[in-house]
């Protein structure tokens, strides 16, 4: 199909609890559930009742009737065709068939993409754990709405904004009116804080067209599981592995969806493989009245413009430096932490250290520290972790807990991945919440050797004999 351009305003309300203020969602959108079971055959003639006019976006779609499945009383069809999300093919569709409060039959299409983070932790989406956006369209294929979801729970609502709402969203702060808390302490609405931020993202949807819009991002409570019927269980979709083509089941009538993301290479993951213990043994052979210490890091950001570990360089690298120094004599060891396996196997792997000696890099930090704190950061680095999880444990979260073991300045790199919700899920130290962490640290106090200027990482000595 020819790329259409739909210019379009989408507001996103995420939740992570703040200050808050309130904002009523719309009561039709998300206080009424409705039971009524919709049938295979008044389903169909549903649709051949339909005016033309109402349906040309469905002309080029197969609606396979014999695919047909019952979801809470709703009527579910899965659609080939996916949506282009973070530069990726992500998620799966489906026509719904449900009715509304006054009982009348409607349609709707289901643009469903899970979070890219979310599938690569699970491999799978369940609508009890679902993270990610359903996209809401009629059938012309004209945005109507959506919804955010962490953890299964709607945390979020995805909206067409008028110039005239997006006039007052940016030049008026809500007032809180009353308490948000229900009998049973339950957060009923959505709280809005008073700073929120726009920002410009595309996405392409399954017809390919590219909406160009703008997600307004604020932090809210939980509103609730309280969303239309046919809201409700979106995201289930079981295993990825046995995707057919088409996206979302197209070819067998399943609810498979297509496979993660790929995941990021790593700055450096192809370097020698070293043992950390003999690396750091080797400053024994500078004793230590007189000495010098040095504790250095060093931040590879992702490339701009990429989503946290979705596709190539769109995760970077922190690596840690030591140097011991007396007169003329010098050490330093530069080295990092790092999965072992390949593809989808390393986000949750055993651990290795690689020589991270001679790498390019973009931002560092130097700190000088006592003999004693550098005595602390050689035995945590000599014995690393024995296992490797790309949100849980990576190579920024092993530099930051060498600074904690040795009481170093080093920030803390935690900075938020995906959509964030219950249990404060979505966030993970990560190379570029180092790099903007180092970069604050500046900020509030200029005197400290932090640059951007980047450069080649020292190299390392290596074992000694």
């Amino acid at each position: 199909m020819k790329t259409i351009v739909k210019i379009l305003s989408i507001i996103v309300l995420l939740i992570y609890g703040c200050k808050k203020e309130q904002l009523e969602l719309p009561k039709e959108n998300l206080n009424t559930q409705f039971a009524a079971t919709v049938g295979l055959d008044e389903a169909r003639t549903f649709m051949a009742s339909l005016p033309e006019d109402s349906t040309k976006s469905l002309q080029g779609i197969e609606i396979n009737w014999s695919f047909a499945k019952n979801r809470n009383g709703n009527l579910v069809i899965p659609l080939r065709g996916q949506p282009v999300y973070q530069g990726y093919k992500q998620g799966y569709r489906e026509i719904i068939f449900t009715k509304n409060k006054l009982q009348q039959l409607e349609a709707h299409i289901l643009e469903i993409i899970p979070d890219a983070t979310y599938l690569q932790k699970t491999m799978r989406s369940t609508s009890k754990t679902f993270t990610g956006r359903v996209f809401d369209y009629n059938l012309n294929y004209q945005l109507k709405g959506g919804r955010l979801y962490s953890e299964g729970k709607i945390v979020g609502e995805i909206k067409n904004l008028s110039e005239r709402e997006k006039i007052d969203y940016a030049n008026k702060s809500l007032k809180e009116k009353s308490s948000p808390y229900g009998v049973q302490g339950k957060i009923m609405r959505a709280m809005l804080i008073e700073s929120c931020t726009w920002i410009q993202s595309s996405y392409i949807d399954a017809e390919g067209d590219f909406t160009v819009h703008s997600e307004r991002v604020c932090s809210y409570s939980y509103v609730g599981n309280d969303g239309p019927s046919y809201f409700n269980d979106a995201g289930g979709g079981g295993s990825y592995t046995n995707t057919s083509s088409g996206g979302g089941g197209g070819g067998t009538g399943s609810t498979t969806i297509a496979p993660p993301p790929p995941p990021s290479n790593l700055p450096g993951e192809n370097n020698n493989k070293v043992d950390p213990k003999k690396m750091m043994d080797c400053f024994a052979q500078i004793t230590s009245p007189n000495a010098a210490f040095v504790v250095r890091v060093y931040v590879v950001e992702p490339q701009p413009g990429t989503s946290f570990n979705v596709g190539a360089n769109s995760f970077g690298h922190v690596a840690i430096s030591l140097t011991k120094s007396s007169g003329n004599t010098s050490i330093t060891q530069t080295i990092g932490f790092y999965p072992t396996g390949s593809g989808f196997e390393k986000l949750n792997s055993k651990s290795q250290m690689l020589d991270n000696g001679l790498g390019e890099y973009n931002m560092s930090a130097t700190y000088y520290v006592s003999d004693e704190s550098f005595q602390k950061v050689i035995d945590y680095v000599g014995n690393p972790p024995q296992n490797y999880h790309f949100t849980d444990f990576n190579c920024s979260a092993f530099v930051y807990g060498a600074g904690l073991a040795g009481n170093i300045g080093i920030p803390d790199p935690t900075t938020q991945i995906g959509i964030s919700g219950p249990g404060g899920g979505g966030f993970a130290k990560t190379p570029a919440g180092m790099a903007s962490a180092l970069r604050e640290q500046k900020v509030k106090n200029p005197n400290l050797d932090i640059s951007d200027a980047g450069g080649r990482m020292p190299e390392s000595k290596g074992p000694c004999n």
